[in-house]
């Protein structure tokens, strides 16, 4: 699916304020896993890479490292890897409380 920036970051807040409401600001890493899944079916039509609108997103450019590049992520994740966020050594989407993922800033688009 090709989505622009804008689109990548509006749906990754829609989401994430969704699961929000249904499970409050602590869902445990099930509960996140099957909402993603079931959101983006339900609101984008079909499952998409790691049932994240923002990994979708990042298909659009050549990678470096993995299949996934989360350098090129459009929400900065205060990961100090950027090439690999999903490590979590900053905030992470499977354990942080969702207040915390829906505050993350933008990355500067320098930095794509």
């Amino acid at each position: 699916m090709k989505l622009t920036r804008e689109q990548a970051i509006k749906f990754h807040k829609l989401m994430w304020m969704d699961m929000q409401d249904k499970f409050g600001d602590n869902p445990s890493h099930d509960e996140r896993e099957k909402f993603k899944k079931s959101w983006c079916k339900k609101h984008l039509g079909f499952e998409i890479e790691n049932n994240c609108v923002l990994c979708e997103f990042t298909h659009q450019f050549p990678r470096r490292y993995h299949s996934i590049d989360c350098y090129k992520c459009p929400i900065d994740w205060k990961s100090s890897r950027d090439w690999i966020a999903c490590e979590c050594d900053g905030v992470c989407w499977y354990k942080s409380p969702i207040s915390e993922i829906l505050a993350l800033e933008e990355r500067k688009v320098d930095d794509e």
